[in-house]
């Protein structure tokens, strides 16, 4: 009885152990917008910012749906029917991409246990003193500023850089300012973080992303390890690195 009391009891142990891993690893700061989010952000449908930033129409989901700003694709922020209260880590996807929520703009893959996770954006929050989920994570260090979230450069939405590069500006559109995203989350924006100070694409390091950076890549492709055409940083060289180097292609830093 007492061996049984026990084997029960370490299972009991191990059980929450796995549930506390998964919550701790990857999870999500708060489940939907509307159970946190809004709080210092305001309303999904108004142009609240802590920060000051204008939004066009003063909207926040009017420049992620309208055509003329980010023109996202519903089904990327969306679940049917969650009433403008997205979930932040699901959604119901489209035919091109998965249906990862906010985290497919808002985070990057990590892959593994972790997968697409928001891990840049909690250390931007700690970093700016909100440290209300900090004790709730145990997170990898945020990939690159220049590492593209799943959603960027696809079909479904004209957001395509995180370096938010001019002329095109393309992570950006609110109004009187032309800052993007500080995707990992260590305050820098965009051309002032030295991830993006030079060409994404470069493998070979001579300042440029040319076909021979090209050739590189593709000798490494489908390879594991610390590899200069790991362009993504996931151990792997992959299409993944092949987009960014194809993005990036005729850039000269």
């Amino acid at each position: 009885m007492v061996l049984r009391a026990a084997k029960a009891g370490s299972v009991l142990v191990t059980a929450v152990l796995a549930i506390a891993a998964v919550m701790r690893v990857g999870a999500d700061t708060y489940p939907r917008y509307n159970d946190g989010c809004q709080n210092c952000h305001g309303a999904f449908t108004d142009g609240t910012s802590p920060g000051g930033t204008v939004f066009p129409e003063g909207d926040k989901h009017e420049m992620h749906r309208g055509a003329a700003y980010m023109n996202a694709d519903c089904n990327l922020c969306h679940t049917t029917g969650d009433n403008r209260n997205p979930f932040l880590g699901s959604s119901n996807g489209t035919a091109n991409n998965p249906g990862i929520g906010c985290t497919g703009c808002h985070g990057a893959d990590y892959g593994g246990v972790i997968g697409n996770s928001a891990v840049g954006l909690r250390a931007h929050h700690a970093a700016s003193g909100v440290t209300i989920c900090s004790s709730c994570h145990s997170d990898p260090a945020p990939l690159p500023e220049d590492v593209r979230p799943t959603y960027y450069g696809t079909v479904d939405t004209a957001v395509d850089d995180p370096c938010n590069s001019p002329p095109a500006f393309l992570e950006n559109w609110t109004i009187g300012d032309t800052l993007g995203l500080d995707n990992d989350g260590d305050e820098l924006y965009d051309g002032n973080d030295a991830d993006c100070a030079a060409c994404p694409g470069d493998v070979n390091g001579d300042g440029q992303t040319d076909l021979a950076d090209l050739a590189i890549l593709l000798s490494q492709f489908g390879q594991s390890g610390d590899l200069p055409a790991d362009l993504d940083n996931s151990g792997t060289v992959d299409l993944a690195d092949l987009a960014i180097l194809l993005s990036d292609f005729g850039c000269t830093g």
